[in-house]
């Protein structure tokens, strides 16, 4: 037989060969990393629960393994500080449309797996980056330049030097944002913090491994989102109504957790969700909520934050409406398997009622819970509302002294700070020492205040005031 055939051949297996992780990345929508701490088995070493999350379209190929990768800021595959695990699949869920047929239709590409993959490993005491690599994201992401060329990568971060015992934050959905019709749409990448560190969202660019075997990422430039708005302190993304920009795009949001160490805020840690999902013109319109109402009382404004104290159990119940005749609505909140006491039941075509019986040793502080609304359009169009919970000591009927200044973290603070106001779009205005003005904000709807100064402004002490003049917190800027 002519030798040429069998070469032919020969290049033609190897080509097929090396078209296969390709073929199999593209069915890779994202993922992101959790850790918490476990009993230690190797005396003074603390040892982390590392949890890698896949989400990976219907139609590819099952991934059985993944490789964790830890380091303690060398890119070196060799040093001897960082490690490479291979981690097994130890759980899969579907979640699929309902009321689609299938098959090789557009609305068929809306399901897709949540893949979980965990192992426990020793983190001598350092500032860690955990991470993992898949080998190409999806085809035809607007917002990445030549995707299928790029692998995915993405992260989680851990400073145990002060601390040794943390639980990063937990996402309490993995709902994926499905953007269709031109109306105002909302989701969330908010999170449960166990610790009740205190926590602040940010939208940052997508990465991906400078080498699959090098245990360092780089940013993506210009890989950010250009549809959803984000809250810095809830975690909440909103659209905007317009026109929808249709095609396959990522976003990545990071959540930084911060910590009261010896009298002052330190970043002990983040995780960051990176995504892709799915934005376009179709006349299916997402349902939404009208009205929540807490207990046996009237109708309150979705974004109002419920006062709860421990160890008392809190009804709410929503009422969701969907503009398209005849479609019915069902519900769903992940959040009820991560915050504790936390349960949901539907409870007529249009109405769900969230209980949360909350937990008598529950620290005080704020809670967020997520609550999804579905349609059966083909394919489904959603929504998810995030809930606003203040968990206090206190009876209900007493307030806070309005006087008493609120903490700001991170404190000192460089670039952004936060701080609670005393109501929700409460005006707030920011003076330097001298009481002269420097900013005018606005809380958000929870009472949160987030306060960005320019990089111009210098390093010193100001004073955050309500509009009636009484103080509401004392700012440090490094």
């Amino acid at each position: 037989m002519n030798p040429f055939f069998h070469m032919r051949w020969l290049l033609a297996g190897l080509l097929w060969l090396a078209m296969l992780p390709a073929a199999q990345a593209s069915h890779v929508r994202g993922g992101d990393i959790a850790y918490t701490s476990v009993a230690s088995t190797t005396p003074g070493v603390p040892r982390y629960r590392v949890t890698l999350r896949l989400f990976r379209d219907i139609a590819g190929v099952v991934q059985p393994v993944v490789e964790l990768k830890g380091t303690q800021g060398s890119c070196n595959s060799l040093d001897p500080r960082n490690f490479t695990v291979q981690v097994v699949k130890s759980q899969s869920t579907r979640l699929a449309p309902v009321a689609c047929a299938g098959g090789p239709n557009l609305p068929s590409s809306f399901g897709y797996d949540v893949e979980l993959f965990s192992t426990d490993v020793d983190l001598p005491r350092g500032q860690w980056t955990l991470s993992f690599t898949a080998e190409n994201r999806a085809r035809d992401i607007r917002n990445i330049l030549n995707s299928q060329n790029r692998n995915f990568y993405v992260a989680a971060f851990l400073d145990n030097t002060v601390i040794t015992q943390d639980t990063s934050p937990t996402f309490l959905s993995t709902l994926v944002p499905s953007l269709q019709g031109n109306l105002a749409q909302a989701y969330s990448f908010s999170t449960f913090d166990a610790d009740q560190d205190s926590v602040a969202y940010s939208v940052v660019e997508s990465q991906e491994a400078i080498n699959p075997l090098v245990p360092c990422g780089t940013v993506i430039a210009g890989a950010v989102s250009p549809q959803f708005q984000l809250n810095a302190a809830t975690g909440a993304v909103t659209t905007t109504p317009g026109t929808v920009q249709q095609g396959l795009y990522v976003m990545a949001v990071r959540v930084a957790e911060y910590r009261r160490l010896a009298g002052s805020w330190q970043l002990i840690g983040s995780v960051t969700r990176d995504v892709a999902y799915v934005a376009q013109n179709l006349t299916n319109q997402p349902p939404s909520f009208t009205s929540v109402a807490v207990g046996n009382g009237a109708a309150q404004p979705l974004g109002q934050t419920i006062i709860a104290r421990p160890g008392q159990t809190v009804n709410l119940t929503l009422t969701a409406t969907d503009p398209d005749a005849g479609q019915q609505i069902r519900f769903s909140s992940e959040a009820t398997s991560i915050v504790p006491g936390l349960s949901l039941a539907t409870i007529s075509a249009t109405q769900a009622r969230l209980t949360w019986q909350v937990p008598a040793s529950l620290p005080t502080g704020f809670y967020k819970a997520t609550i999804a609304a579905f349609d059966n359009g083909c394919p489904n169009s959603t929504l998810e509302q995030t809930l606003y919970f203040r968990v206090v000591n206190l009876p209900l009927a007493a307030r806070p002294g309005t006087d008493a200044p609120a903490t700001a973290f991170p404190m000192p603070f460089h670039e952004q700070v936060q701080f609670q106001a005393r109501a929700g779009g409460q005006l707030v205005l920011i003076v330097d020492e001298l009481g002269r003005p420097i900013a005018q904000l606005r809380a958000e709807v929870d009472g949160r205040v987030l306060w960005q100064p320019a990089a111009s402004l210098p390093a010193g002490l100001y004073l955050a005031r309500g509009a009636d003049g009484r103080p509401l917190a004392r700012l440090l800027r490094q």
